[in-house]
């Protein structure tokens, strides 16, 4: 009998926590977007009380609840419930980190961008963006719609000249791929910048989700002109995924100006290093359009 009441008070205790925890998430899941405080509000942290400096410690706005915090007490990210109307993770306080931790998992189904359909679907000739990527992409969707064009330009040069298409072989024993664009502009100094992603083999044989890398540089020589190069590069170790994976990644793409021809042309050459000073296991294909 005894341990009838007792399994019948675990139940109800555990029916009760569910309640509790399920109101909470339905609380948290209809917030409203709060006011901000006035910087004036606030001369110290309002979680670590350290005083604000204008270099040393700067102060930052928690987007869930409004407050004023240090670096150091705002460095979660975290989704929004829908009414704050913004599908990227946003900096939030300590505190409302480990709330919003709960409602990750259904906010990610409901507002992250990550989730939604994509709106840049068209890479045929009928749209702009199709002849020429723009190298500096400003969302993830942005750079999956380049990846995809990069793929599908090289694709027809390949189909126009096999000798310049990638091997089927090093496809399939690739650990990973980088897909990047890169422009260049330059006349006797050289300057150089793009943005792509990275994506790696699991070992089942799908593919993770995309990571952004991002190419800078300056150079100098007798060089007059600029291009737009599409670079895919076939990582063939795993040190190398994880060299472009890392936090700490330089990537140094060292394909000449004279490359391309015309307005449309393919690099004869790319060098690619990645990490601090290693050189990562991988080959370098690239189509360039330019004058």
């Amino acid at each position: 009998m005894s341990s009838q009441l007792l399994e019948q008070a675990w139940r109800e205790m555990a029916q009760t926590l569910t309640d509790a925890n399920f109101g909470k998430t339905k609380e948290i899941l209809e917030a409203e977007p709060p006011k901000w405080l006035p910087d004036s509000s606030a001369s110290a942290c309002m979680l670590c009380n350290v005083r604000f400096h204008p270099i040393m410690c700067s102060r930052h706005h928690c987007r869930f609840c409004g407050g004023i915090f240090c670096h150091g007490c705002s460095q979660g990210r975290s989704l929004l419930p829908e009414k704050f109307r913004n599908g990227n993770p946003q900096r939030v306080c300590d505190v409302c980190c480990v709330r919003l931790e709960s409602v990750q998992s259904c906010l990610i189904n409901q507002v992250s961008r990550a989730s939604q359909f994509p709106t840049h679907d068209l890479t045929d000739l009928s749209t702009l963006r199709s002849w020429l990527n723009f190298p500096w992409g400003q969302s993830m969707e942005y750079e999956i719609y380049k990846a995809t064009n990069s793929i599908q330009g090289y694709i027809k040069v390949g189909s126009l000249t096999p000798e310049k298409s990638i091997p089927g072989a090093i496809l399939k024993r690739a650990k990973g791929l980088a897909i990047i664009t890169v422009a260049k502009v330059g006349l006797m100094v050289t300057y150089n910048v793009g943005t792509g992603l990275v994506i790696a083999r699991r070992k089942d044989g799908s593919w993770s989700p995309p990571s952004a890398i991002t190419s800078f540089g300056i150079g100098w020589g007798a060089l007059a002109g600029g291009e737009v190069t599409d670079f895919i590069i076939v990582l063939r170790t795993d040190s190398a995924v994880k060299t472009f994976g890392g936090r700490n990644v330089h990537v140094s793409i060292g394909a000449g100006l004279g490359a391309a021809v015309g307005i449309f042309g393919r690099a004869a050459e790319a060098d690619v290093r990645a990490g601090d000073g290693s050189c990562a296991a991988c080959y370098t294909y690239s189509c360039s359009k330019g004058t």
